[in-house]
């Protein structure tokens, strides 16, 4: 499938900022590191797109990707903190 109008379109870090939308929303949802990102990229035959790192945790936000016929919703992964265990 290729996708030349998709878009990266906005990045949410609070409830508060989630935009509306009409259109359907499909999210990508799962642990971290795993390649929700990447799968993104890889289903818009597009190689950054969608920011991806080898370093789990690199999605701290919600990201929204606009197609003309739906949204893409890349959420951050759970089941990794960044904060030190001591």
């Amino acid at each position: 499938m290729k996708y030349q109008n998709a878009a990266f379109e906005f990045a949410a870090g609070r409830v508060d900022q989630l935009p509306a939308s009409a259109l359907p929303e499909i999210v990508f949802s799962g642990k971290s590191n795993v390649g929700k990102s990447t799968l993104i990229n890889k289903l818009l035959n597009r190689k950054a797109l969608a920011r991806v790192s080898s370093t789990p945790g690199k999605t701290g936000t919600i990201n929204f990707y606009s197609l003309p016929e739906c949204r893409l919703v890349d959420l951050p992964g759970y089941g990794y903190a960044k904060v030190s265990e001591s």
